[in-house]
Formats: C-alpha cells, structure tokens, sequence
C-alpha cells in the first residue's frame, strides 16, 4: 500500500461542491477492492478542510479559488493515480484552453511514497508544492509528518517556510541564463527588493513589501560544495531557483535534456550523485523568457498568498 497526497483546486461554479464529488469519485477509484484490496482491508481517505485563496499567477479576473489535499493509502501505481485524476477531471468539466486558468476542478499528485519521478508529463513530487502556501496548509491538516524526499523536509516545516515573513528566493544562473534581467522584471511586477551582485537600494514601497529576489551567477556545473558556500551566503533564503541553461535542440525536452542537473537537485534519485543542499528548491526553464517571468513572480505570489480556511 501506497501513501499519496493528492491537491484539489476549483474557482467555476460550486467549486466547494465540485470537490467534494471529485474525492469521493477517487476515493471509490483508488482506495476499495476494485484496486485489488479486499473489504476487510481498505484503504484510507483523509481530505483537508476547504481553503479560499486568490487565483495566482494566471490570468487576472479569475474568482477566488477553493483548495483542498488528500491523504490517501492505495494500491494504485504513481501513473494509475496520475491516469485516474486526469479522467477524474474530464469526467466534472476540466478543460485546458489557458496556463492557470480558471478551471472546474484541478487535481494533482503532491507525494507518493518517496518516490521520485521526473518526465515532461508528470513529475513527482510536485515540482511547485515547496512554494505554494494554498497547498501546504491544507496539506498539513493531513500529512503534516509526511516527508518530501525532494527538500529533505516534512509538509510541517514546508508549510512554515511559507507562513511567517514575507516570500523571496535565490535564483542561480549562469552568465549566459539572464538571470538578473529576469529578476529586474519580477522586481518591476512585484515590487520585491532586488538583492543582487550589484547592490540595488531598494525603494520605500520594496522596504514595505518585503519580499525581495536574488541573483546568484554562477555555473550550475559547479561542485556541489562551492554551490552549498555560495547558497550559505544569503542564509535566510525561503526557495533556491536554478535557472536551467537553454536547450539547443527544440525537439528535445528540457526535462530530458537537463536530467543530470535535475539529478543533482535531487529531483531524480542517483546514489552516485552528491545532492545540493536542503530545503525546498525548483528547477526552472530558461528557452522562454516571459515564461521564465511569470513562473517566479507566480513563485513569490504563491509563497505568501492570502488564505482563508471555509
């Protein structure tokens, strides 16, 4: 038998009720007989309280979104659970039109087990679970001791990573990455303090934001132990970005092309690799700039967003 933390997300129509269907439709799925266990060994279901958080990172005039996490214990393989929450939400009206849009219902799989799996279609753990406060505090209400074999870190110390103080992150890159330019633009959007290598000064309103981002330039080739030094310097850090070089080939996917750095952030499991640092770290695409944007202002926004439990 599996553990498996599971997310729920809704901001169209009775999106409270909507997800209280969508659980009892995986509970019934994943966790009785029909998943070769037997009536006297069920699995267990255990979904958080319903949170109400703004739409982050989408695009903007969304409703507020409901959110939810599900702790289950199921048979089912990591891809069957992933084949089964993606008929889940074809089955209530999940459409893919817009990147974070509004939607009906959005399932995904935060944990299972310790297993670590990196492809282009589904990644586990889930890669933005580390930032996201609309998912960790519910998550805590179900799996609080749960452990992230990613972040070294349980869902517990996640979710407080992200509760106190405002959001910020270290963003490693290269030269070549563009990583201050990308960073000059989250601060515009953002009103964040840009800490950087060239000391900015930051403005009235980034002192009274307090979130602030970082700019760290160096070769994601470097040794583990020059990166662990450079990464102490700014020790109170909440999220370590690396920027991932481009990809030369289009017809290659960057989660292939860039396994051996996804390995050495530990997002793949390799013996032989030595893993950089702890704590909660994300692995970003650098081909697309404006993507490369969005995704780390969605990062700060996603760290210290409002959250009101239902």
């Amino acid at each position: 038998m599996a553990r498996c933390l599971i997310s729920f997300g809704a901001n169209i129509g009775n999106a409270w009720g909507t997800i209280q269907s969508a659980a009892s439709r995986l509970q019934e799925q994943l966790c009785n007989e029909r998943c070769g266990t037997s009536q006297s060994n069920v699995s267990s279901f255990h979904l958080s309280r319903c949170f109400r958080t703004p739409p982050v990172g989408g695009p903007t005039g969304q409703p507020p979104f409901i959110n939810a996490v599900a702790a289950i214990y199921t048979p089912a393989s990591p891809w069957d659970v992933w084949n089964c929450i993606r008929s889940v939400e074809k089955e209530f009206g999940r459409e893919r039109n817009l990147r974070w849009e509004a939607r009906r219902i959005d399932l995904d799989i935060l944990l299972y087990d310790d297993v670590r799996i990196w492809t282009p279609h589904l990644k586990i753990p889930h890669p933005r679970m580390c930032m996201r406060r609309f998912i960790l505090l519910p998550a805590v209400d179900v799996a609080r001791d749960w452990m992230d074999p990613v972040s070294g870190w349980t869902i517990a110390q996640l979710a407080e990573n992200v509760r106190n103080g405002p959001s910020n992150f270290i963003l490693l890159g290269d030269a070549a990455s563009n990583a201050e330019s990308l960073l000059a633009e989250v601060a515009r959007r953002t009103g964040a303090q840009w800490r950087s290598s060239t000391t900015k000064t930051a403005s009235s309103e980034q002192q009274a934001n307090g979130r602030w981002v970082s700019a760290l330039n160096t070769s994601l080739q470097s040794t583990t132990s020059s990166i662990n030094e450079i990464c102490g310097e700014c020790a109170d850090w909440k999220l370590l970005i690396a920027l991932a070089p481009r990809v030369p080939d289009a017809d290659v996917a960057w989660e292939d092309y860039h396994r051996l750095l996804a390995c050495r952030l530990g997002l793949v499991a390799d013996a032989e690799l030595t893993t950089i640092g702890r704590g909660p770290r994300y692995l970003l695409a650098s081909n697309d700039p404006d993507w490369a944007v969005q995704e780390l202002t969605a990062a700060l926004e996603a760290m210290d967003c409002p959250i009101e439990p239902l």
